[in-house]
């Protein structure tokens, strides 16, 4: 059983903080044993004063030596060896998760003492004390907080308090990197959606996206732990490369959102798709030309209540087509199969801005196509695109979209009709 003793002018309050959760409930399992003890049943003083004026003058008041030892020799003494002694202080060596390992399995028994007012007789801690611990560069008026954080470090690290190492293994601080974030149900909240990686079950890849974002927030919030890193190996080189390309990206302008297309949203529209016809140009990619998509395309679209854009600080920075109606091309499919006969949403005419490709806003594009289509009641995804149209692609697989084989479209006469068919299951779509 692991124990801890703390010395306080305030038993009951550091007791029942102490004694609840999950440390309430290792020590109902006999695990850990903490006890509390006021010092001032140790004092000789009948009115129980355990503090006076400091030699030498001062503002305050010091806690006497003698209490303090009477209660420190009255827990030693139940004891055959003496427990290792804490002072918590602001004069003492700043405590880390290193200490917290430390103490943790290098003893089985700890008295912390808490100090008061202006501290505590210096001649108790050169005898009685064996280190001195603070939580930080500032001052607390009493050493109880600081005593609490202690043990609940280093009390969470016991053999059995927790239900398996890897609940600590993974925190913050505990190989000298940052916890990566955390997210719970639901996967959508006040319009922010998880991370697409932590809902794909693909293990490998959640690993890999949670040691980057460690990685990113000890080199953001704490550079000093960064610098101590040893990233020299293959894998962490690739992630540090992988930031570096994502770091250099451009930041999307927030907030984004996404709303029905209106006719004042044409001219933005078209200044989109030029610019895509324009990229696809350069890359021998036969996809969109001068006769396709127009902007009679997408005031059909509007007229369905199918097109829609996303703003971004109120600029438009992309447009999509979701259409819910059976697509006539999907119907004949080689090279595979779709997995389902079930409804699905179909994307069509989906673009970026320019000035926003790098930023995310094509995945957030992909994510709004999916909130649509799961509030019409669908639970499946369909787009077809070129097969050299490689953003398009890697857009795909990185949301999760599945390849299902080759479909033909209908473009005008001179033009490639051959496109690959991709699809997604949606999480919770599907009509009732």
């Amino acid at each position: 059983m692991y124990h801890i003793d703390i010395m306080t002018l305030f038993p009951d309050t550091v007791g029942d903080v102490l004694s609840e959760s999950i440390l309430g409930r290792a020590q109902e399992r006999d695990i850990l044993r903490i006890d509390t003890h006021q010092i001032r049943d140790y004092t000789l003083n009948k009115q129980k004063q355990v503090d006076d004026y400091p030699y030498g003058g001062g503002r305050g008041a010091v806690l006497q030596a003698d209490p303090l030892y009477r209660c420190w020799a009255h827990i030693c003494g139940q004891y055959d060896q003496r427990p290792h002694t804490i002072f918590l202080s602001p004069c003492g060596k700043t405590f880390t998760q290193a200490d917290a390992k430390r103490l943790a399995w290098e003893h089985d028994h700890l008295i912390l003492v808490c100090g008061h007012y202006e501290g505590i007789d210096q001649r108790f801690i050169d005898e009685c004390v064996d280190e001195e611990i603070s939580l930080g560069d500032f001052v607390l008026t009493g050493g109880e907080i600081a005593a609490m954080a202690v043990a609940d470090a280093v009390c969470r690290l016991v053999p059995g308090v927790l239900a398996d190492a890897e609940c600590f293994e993974n925190e913050s601080h505990w190989d000298g990197l940052l916890e990566y974030p955390q997210y719970s149900r639901p996967e959508v909240w006040h319009g922010r959606a998880v991370p697409e990686v932590l809902t794909t079950g693909d293990h490998a890849k959640i690993e890999c996206w949670r040691r980057k974002q460690s990685l990113l927030r000890t080199r953001q919030r704490r550079p000093d732990l960064y610098e101590k890193l040893d990233l020299s190996s293959k894998a962490d080189q690739k992630l540090l490369a992988e930031l570096e390309r994502e770091l250099s990206r451009p930041v999307l302008p927030q907030p984004v959102e996404y709303r029905p297309a209106q006719e004042e949203d044409i001219g933005a529209i078209q200044a989109i798709v030029a610019q895509a016809i324009a990229l696809q140009n350069a890359g021998g990619i036969d996809q969109w030309n001068e006769h396709y998509p127009k902007a009679e395309h997408f005031r059909a679209d509007m007229a369905r209540g199918e097109c829609y854009v996303l703003t971004c600080a109120g600029w438009v920075g992309a447009v999509f087509t979701l259409m819910t109606d059976p697509e006539p091309c999907y119907e004949e499919i080689t090279d595979g199969k779709w997995s389902t006969n079930e409804p699905y949403a179909s994307i069509h005419r989906c673009a970026v801005g320019l000035e926003y490709q790098g930023t995310g806003l094509a995945a957030r594009m992909i994510e709004a196509c999916g909130e649509l289509a799961r509030e019409k009641g669908m639970g499946w995804l369909r787009v077809d695109t070129h097969k050299k149209n490689k953003a398009m692609l890697g857009l795909l697989r990185k949301c999760g979209f599945q390849y299902r084989g080759n479909v033909q479209v209908d473009p005008p006469e001179g033009h490639d009709p051959r496109r690959v068919a991709y699809e997604k299951r949606l999480k919770g779509g599907g009509r009732a």
